[in-house]
C-alpha cells in the first residue's frame, strides 16, 4: 500500500517545480554572455517545456486531488520532481558563460572571485555538465511518472462509473 503526500509537501513540490526554473533563469542572467544568446534563440523549446512543467505541478501537486500526490508512483515522481528541480538552479549557478568583453565565466565564478580563472571553469563545467544531466534526465522521468499517474486515475475513474 502506498502513502499519500502531505498536502504541504505536495504544495512545496508544485510551487519549486514552477519558481526555481526562474529563479536558474535569474542565477544564469547574473553573469549573462554568449550562453544567454543561444539561451533566447531557443526559447520556444525552453517555454514548452516549462510550460509542461508548470502543467505538471499544477495538476499533479498544487491541485487538491493531484495526480502525483498519491498511488504507486508518488514517492518516485517526487524525486523526480526535486532533482530537476534542484538542478536546474545548479546550472543556473555553474553554466560558464562569456562575452565580447573578454570577461568571462559562471555566476559561481563570479561570486567567489575567480572569473577567468581556467581552474575553476573546469570545475564549474564539469558541476554543470553533471547538474544538466540530471536536470534533463530528471525532467523527462518527471513527466512520465505524471503521464502513468494520469492514465491510471482515467482507468480508475472508467471502473467507477457506470
Amino acid at each position: 500500500m502506498t502513502r499519500a503526500l502531505s498536502s504541504t509537501t505536495a504544495r512545496l513540490t508544485g510551487t519549486a517545480l514552477i519558481v526555481l526554473p526562474l529563479v536558474a533563469l535569474a542565477l544564469k542572467l547574473a553573469s549573462a554572455g554568449w550562453m544567454v544568446v543561444a539561451i533566447i534563440w531557443t526559447a520556444p523549446v525552453w517555454l514548452v517545456g516549462y510550460a509542461l512543467q508548470i502543467a505538471v505541478a499544477a495538476s499533479g501537486y498544487l491541485g487538491g486531488r493531484g495526480a502525483l500526490r498519491e498511488g504507486t508512483g508518488a514517492r518516485r515522481a517526487l524525486i523526480a520532481a526535486w532533482a530537476t528541480s534542484i538542478a536546474v538552479v545548479l546550472v543556473g549557478f555553474f553554466l560558464v558563460d562569456g562575452g565580447d568583453s573578454g570577461d568571462w565565466g559562471s555566476t559561481f565564478m563570479l561570486a567567489a572571485g575567480l572569473a577567468g580563472d581556467r581552474a575553476a571553469s573546469d570545475v564549474s563545467s564539469a558541476v554543470c555538465v553533471v547538474a544538466a544531466s540530471v536536470w534533463l534526465a530528471g525532467w523527462m522521468w518527471l513527466v512520465v511518472e505524471w503521464v502513468v499517474a494520469l492514465v491510471r486515475r482515467r482507468r480508475a475513474a472508467r471502473l467507477v462509473a457506470p
